[in-house]
């Protein structure tokens, strides 16, 4: 049977699919993939084809080129025909696209959107002599010479790609490669070791998808991440809700939980981690001071309201918080919503002793890091637990110290796995200074695969302190403290579930 292909927009949307001669007799778009691999001087690996090929027949041309079939992610394509023509793997990168119309041999014509990866591989090939009658590495500069001297000796769309992105952009993608190589293999001293935790009580993918839907909606309404959607997207913050929040199914409920973590984490990168995306350390405490202002009616003369009003409509972030707490208070008695304001606030103190410890080159004790973390954690989200379940545990329960103990450790042990998951993200440049396995690391004078195993054990310790103030109080708990508390351990193992398969840590 002949081989499909699958056709495209020329924005690689699938349209359709036909048969591959029929592709290339009547030049229909299509979606392909060609494949650069270097060694690590540079030096390209040419592939000639192989003599009985249809078109382009003894051509010198890159290392490989293909088509994905049918249902196949266009990477794994490209590293199976890697293998199944050069007999070699490598880790490739995607560098580039292009979309291309050339006429080839046989009066066939490609019509390409291709996707080029790159790759570094210091190990010859092992040709497939019915895909590649010769191999060779050439020098990378002199490969532009070769094609003017004799441009019939080289496929049409290796010459098209020389012609638009020119040497330096070819040699671009070999350093990407090689530092995406270099990359790759400092990520895997990351891997966050096995973690000590229940297993989610829900998995309802389709409930997440409504509930993440929802969130987009209201994301773009507010105006908080902009230009950001797609990233927002992977972040799955309605699957967060989904996973953390069992004792309910109400979307609109749910989406309470995806709307705190959203405007949260707005403040968390707008203001005081990420300064690629405007934090500045100097100004974190001033912009929560102002921030409070979202969180609780501030109440001024006319004159000087309307000027706050006007700092408060005019800052995305501020917006995405007082439409937060608009929402609560859909949901909320006021003692929640009092309690709610608290661990905001808390939270707000210790974001910025972190930008102090920023600001003058402080590197805080371990004791001390895991102190404020306790408090700069997700305790804000977790004060919605009886919230979006529909009941209220009273005030005098909540903050009772034996009740705080479960609440504070399970808020510690998410926060250590948050710790765990974000490191490789906040080892970037501008991104943060402050993660325990990076501290671990700094204090111990160990390796970061080592830092990462001390701050599983910690998790795993923490865990087990929880589980124990659990079982302690659940001996004497009345019914409404039991379903609190069985939604506290719905949300730690939520949490976990979350971090493990968000697009928010990947780099």
């Amino acid at each position: 049977m002949e081989e499909l292909l699958i056709l495209v927009s020329p924005k690689d949307r699938q349209t359709g699919f036909a048969p591959k001669l029929q592709v290339h007799q009547q030049g229909l778009r299509h979606r392909a993939f060609s494949i650069f691999v270097f060694d690590r001087n540079g030096h390209l690996l040419l592939q000639q084809r192989a003599l009985g090929k249809y078109h382009s027949a003894g051509l010198w041309t890159n290392t490989c080129c293909g088509h994905p079939r049918l249902g196949e992610r266009t990477l794994a394509a490209a590293q199976r025909r890697l293998r199944e023509e050069m007999g070699i793997t490598c880790k490739l990168f995607k560098v580039s696209t292009l979309l291309y119309h050339e006429p080839v041999s046989n009066q066939l014509i490609e019509h390409e959107y291709d996707h080029v990866f790159a790759g570094v591989c210091d190990i010859d090939p092992i040709a497939n002599p019915e895909e590649a009658e010769n191999w060779r590495w050439m020098d990378l500069s002199k490969i532009p010479a070769a094609i003017d001297e004799a441009p019939q000796a080289f496929t049409a769309w290796f010459r098209k790609i020389f012609e638009q992105f020119g040497l330096n952009g070819i040699r671009q993608w070999h350093e990407l490669a090689r530092s995406g190589a270099r990359r790759s293999q400092a990520v895997s001293n990351w891997q966050v070791p096995p973690l000590h935790c229940v297993a989610p009580l829900r998995i309802n993918e389709t409930l997440a998808t409504e509930v993440d839907d929802r969130l987009m909606h209201w994301i773009e309404k507010i105006g908080i991440f902009a230009g950001q959607q797609q990233k927002i997207r992977a972040s799955g913050f309605g699957r967060f809700a989904m996973l953390c929040h069992t004792d309910t199914d109400n979307p609109d409920r749910l989406l309470l939980s995806a709307q705190c973590i959203a405007a949260l984490f707005a403040v968390d990168d707008y203001y005081c981690d990420d300064e690629r995306t405007g934090s500045i350390p100097a100004l974190v405490g001033p912009r929560l001071s102002v921030a409070l202002a979202a969180l609780e009616p501030v109440h001024l003369t006319e004159d000087y309201h309307l000027k706050l009003e006007t700092a408060l409509e005019s800052d995305p972030v501020l917006v995405g918080l007082r439409a937060y707490m608009a929402r609560v208070a859909e949901f909320a008695t006021f003692t929640q919503i009092a309690r709610v304001r608290h661990e905001i606030i808390a939270m707000f103190v210790t974001m910025t002793a972190e930008a102090a410890w920023r600001l003058n080159g402080i590197t805080p004790a371990l004791w001390e890091y895991l102190a404020q973390r306790q408090t700069n954690s997700f305790l804000p989200c977790m004060s919605l637990i009886d919230v979006i379940g529909g009941y209220e545990l009273p005030a005098n329960v909540y903050f009772s110290p034996a009740v705080r103990r479960v609440t504070t450790l399970a808020a510690s042990a998410t926060i250590i796995a948050n710790d765990l998951y974000s490191a490789p993200k906040e080892n970037l440049a501008q991104v943060g200074d402050f993660n325990l396995p990076l501290l671990l690391a700094n204090e111990r004078q160990c390796t970061i695969e080592q830092a990462m195993k001390l701050s599983a054990t910690l998790h795993d310790d923490v865990m087990r302190l929880y589980e124990a103030a659990e079982k302690e109080l659940l001996v004497d708990a009345s019914p409404l403290l039991k379903r609190f508390l069985a939604g506290v351990k719905s949300w730690v193992a939520g949490s976990l579930e979350w971090h493990r398969h968000s697009g928010r840590y990947r780099i």
